[in-house]
């Protein structure tokens, strides 16, 4: 099953999760991150850094917000296709990462308006949903949409990168605290190795984004 196709039923079924076959067949530790949640959160949040790459990187004329949103977009993918690959939900894509050229395209035949129905999203003023929530919150699958809305409406230009670059970096604030939780208490040990895992890219990719930020203003090119 695609992972596209497992968000949607997890935004649909009226039932948990079930947990991995390996946290099955161990004890969970007391306090423990619960598996299904960390699916959940991280298929969604994933999805959202993705779509906002695709769209930065079809969009933007700012050479390093192009060649991040590259980044960017083979992040997710590699993550989603370890975390896929594991649960068994997935085969790991065909084929290695993109080479310089066809790049987001070839990646994962899938529309941008994906996660959280966003085509359908009420959007409001721009600085409302796009001035992130403070470090530390986590913004709802609405925010998640209406940012997404919004960054599509947007054309392209200095207050777009801006735009992107802000909420690229709350979702990879989001990403890391996520990421970093399931990696210390998470119930199964082998998604606890991949949450591990993305953390060094994530930092990175925070460094390079607070970087930018800083050259562009928080709220304006």
């Amino acid at each position: 099953m695609h992972r596209r196709d497992f968000l949607y039923g997890m935004l649909t079924a009226t039932a948990a999760l079930a947990v991995t076959r390996t946290a099955i067949a161990q004890p969970t530790p007391a306090g423990a991150m619960p598996t299904p949640v960390y699916l959940n959160m991280a298929t969604k949040g994933g999805l959202f850094l993705e779509n906002t790459a695709r769209d930065a990187h079809e969009k933007t004329r700012n050479p390093r917000v192009k060649a991040f949103s590259r980044a960017e977009v083979i992040e997710q993918v590699n993550l989603a296709n370890k975390i896929d690959g594991y649960t068994g939900r997935a085969a790991p894509l065909a084929g290695g990462p993109p080479g310089p050229g066809g790049v987001v395209g070839g990646l994962v035949a899938a529309p941008l308006a994906v996660a959280g129905g966003v085509a359908g999203a009420t959007v409001g003023a721009v600085g409302g949903a796009l001035g992130a929530p403070p470090p530390g919150s986590m913004t709802t699958d609405e925010q998640k949409a209406q940012i997404l809305s919004q960054l599509s409406g947007l054309q392209p230009g200095p207050q777009y990168d801006a735009a992107f670059v802000n909420a690229s970096l709350q979702g990879h604030r989001e990403a890391l605290a996520l990421h970093g939780s399931y990696a210390q208490s998470g119930e199964d040990p082998g998604l606890r190795r991949i949450a591990r895992g993305a953390l060094p890219l994530i930092n990175l990719h925070i460094s390079q984004l607070s970087r930018m930020q800083a050259t562009m203003g928080p709220t304006q090119g």
